[in-house]
């Protein structure tokens, strides 16, 4: 049951997945300072479980990834109009949001950066499924940039997650499994960067078909910045 729980909780916090390859992102020192930070250096300075994965292409313009990527509330609700992801995220402050998965993952998520092809985040939250309660924490670096393949663009990725549980039974238990949950988080961060590059596919195809279902009033100052940064890219 144990194992299974710590199963449970790393499926559900794709972005931390992967494996070690080459050099390690390391995660901004000047994110890390003050008492505000401590939670985030907590998990940084001792985490239960760090990977690295790399090679991880969406296809698309950088600018129309880092608009989603400064706007997770509106991304998550494109991707929804899309019928990509089923995530609902919401405002709760400057840069601070509410997530939940809808499979039992819910928390409070954290936009530290975006800029300079960086983007850093820490989420803290809780599985709940049936009896099943695993509160953790995740310190997240994603950089990436982008390249072009012939008449098509794209932006690659490397992702760093640091991921800390929180029950105090639990920690020594995922160091334990460590290989396991390494093998599981990798599965799982490919399979979101998959449906991520097949929202960006279908929004360079025919963004309007998207965006014409989201509600004007909530999301119109972001439907027109998207909307030019397609149109720069020539997609609408």
């Amino acid at each position: 049951m144990q194992a299974r729980q710590i199963r449970f909780l790393f499926v559900l916090f794709p972005l931390a997945a992967a494996t070690a390859a080459g050099t390690t992102l390391p995660f901004p020192e000047e994110l890390l300072i003050g008492e505000h930070r401590r939670p985030v250096r907590e998990v940084v300075e001792d985490f239960t479980v760090h990977r690295q994965v790399s090679g991880l292409r969406l296809s698309g313009r950088q600018a129309v990834f880092e608009h989603f990527l400064s706007h997770p509330d509106f991304a998550a609700s494109v991707a929804r109009a899309a019928g990509v992801l089923k995530y609902t995220v919401k405002r709760r402050g400057e840069a601070e949001y509410w997530a939940n998965d809808h499979k039992g993952l819910k928390g409070r998520l954290e936009i530290l950066r975006v800029q300079e092809g960086q983007m850093v985040a820490f989420a803290q939250g809780r599985y709940k499924r049936g009896i099943i309660r695993i509160p953790g924490r995740l310190a997240l670096v994603v950089r990436f940039s982008e390249g072009r393949d012939e008449d098509s663009f794209y932006v690659e990725n490397t992702v760093s997650g640091y991921v800390r549980l929180d029950g105090a039974l639990l920690d020594p238990l995922a160091r334990l499994f460590r290989p396991l949950v390494a093998r599981i988080m990798e599965k799982r961060v490919r399979w979101f960067f998959r449906k991520v590059s097949r929202l960006m596919t279908r929004l360079s195809e025919d963004p309007e078909a998207i965006l014409q279902k989201l509600p004007a009033e909530t999301w119109q100052e972001e439907i027109d910045e998207l909307r030019m940064l397609l149109a720069a890219s020539g997609k609408v």
